[in-house]
Order: structure tokens, then sequence, then C-alpha cells
């Protein structure tokens, strides 16, 4: 496992060199999985390390590898709000450009004409919901209850897509609709330091009190987690204790 865990080791710090070097001793390597059946090119969409996923991809990475929880390196740069790794999969031709990864990817452009074409947006989801309701996935998240419009809402929030957030939201997303952990748009975009989102919903009224079901926290919480100090503050000025 030596030079697997080398490999995986470059590609999460973008030595590109390191990357190129192994990969042309080992060319199977683009395609090695770790745990959770994460690939190299998982982890270069984890981290938007764009060059590193070319490299990955002309080496013949698998595109739609699936992890563990069924998330295709797309995907995952959607979740994480990795924009450049994402236009190269989609440049090379990665499938599932849904209506939810636009939303997470920003893309407001896709996210209204999905919308405003009327077409049934359950189709065009991505991934369905889990096969029972967890503690990653809670009955009420928008995603178990077939709520694309609102899954796609927190898809943004958590990115700080704040113009895509409040389009979803004036086209009948529920503000307080609740995503993995359930967490809410307002628990992610605190999360991930998003201060204008933050603003956005405290402003159209989202709740500053509902907790996770993972953590028992509220979206102060979460942004006191990753140490988002000033945005826990506007959160206390808003009532949330």
């Amino acid at each position: 496992m030596a030079h697997e865990d080398e490999f995986l080791d470059a590609v999460k710090q973008g030595n590109t060199s390191a990357v190129t070097d192994l990969l042309r001793t080992e060319p199977k390597l683009a395609q090695f999985a770790a745990e959770h059946r994460k690939t190299g090119l998982h982890w270069a969409a984890e981290t938007d390390q764009a060059e590193i996923a070319r490299i990955l991809i002309d080496a013949g990475a698998d595109i739609e590898a699936r992890t563990s929880w069924d998330a295709t390196p797309l995907d995952w740069a959607a979740t994480m709000g990795s924009g450049r790794v994402a236009d190269l999969l989609l440049s090379r031709g990665a499938k599932g450009f849904t209506f939810v990864v636009a939303a997470a990817l920003g893309k407001l452009d896709a996210v209204k004409a999905n919308v405003e074409s009327g077409a049934d947006l359950s189709a065009d989801r991505g991934a369905g919901p889990p096969p029972s309701p967890d503690d990653d996935w809670p009955a009420d998240s928008a995603r178990v209850r077939g709520d694309v419009l609102s899954h796609a809402m927190v898809s943004a929030a958590r990115n700080g897509h704040s113009q895509v957030v409040a389009y979803l939201l004036d086209r009948g997303a529920a503000i307080d609709a609740k995503g993995v952990f359930g967490g809410t748009g307002l628990h992610w975009a605190a999360l991930n330091g998003h201060r204008d989102t933050v603003e956005l919903l405290i402003a159209r009224g989202a709740s500053l009190t509902i907790e996770d079901v993972r953590f028992k926290s509220t979206s102060e919480g979460w942004a006191i987690e990753r140490g988002h100090m000033e945005i826990a503050e506007v959160l206390r000025a808003h009532g949330t204790t």
C-alpha cells in the first residue's frame, strides 16, 4: 500500500510532479480507490485541484467512479463547491449535471432554465433519496421528502451562492429546509464562512434556533465549530441564544 498512500498524499497536497511520476510508474493508480471508494479524482474534486484532476483524467481515471455513498467526482465537486474541477469534468463529458448540481455550483442561468422550463424537477435531481432515513439524511430533510427545489437551495447556501439562494427562495424553496445531518441552509452557510449568504437567510426569516440531528447544534454552533467567529456574532446578535 506504500505507493497507493504516497499517491493519495500527493493528490491531496496538489503535488503535480509527484502525481505524474507515480502514474508513469504505476498507471493503475489513476483508478485506485481507497476508503469509502474515494479515488484520486474524488480527492482532487474535494479540494478543487483542477490540474491534478486533469492529470488523472488524462491518465485514465474514471470520471463516473462512485464512492460508497454513490457520489461521482462531479457530485463531490458540486457538494464541496469545487467549480474549477466541476467545469473540467463537464468539459470531459461527465454525466449528472442535474438541477441540484447546478445550484450547488452557483450556475444561476442553468438553475433558471430548469425552473422556468416548467419541467418536472424531480426527474433531474440526480441521486434519489437514501433507502431509509438515518443520521445523515433525516426523514424531514428536503432530499428524503423529494423537495428538489429546497434541496437545491440548501446546496447553494452551503457553497455561498447567494443569488441562487435568493432566486430559489423567490420560487418557493422552504427557507428552513434541511440537508445532510439535518443542517439547514443557514447551518451550512455558517459552517463554510459565507457571511453574505448567512445575512441573506437571516433577512429572509431563517430560523436561528433549529438544531441539526447529528451534532444537536444551531447554526451559531456550526459557525463556532469552523472558527467563523464574526458569523457566530452576527447570528448571536439576531437572537440565537
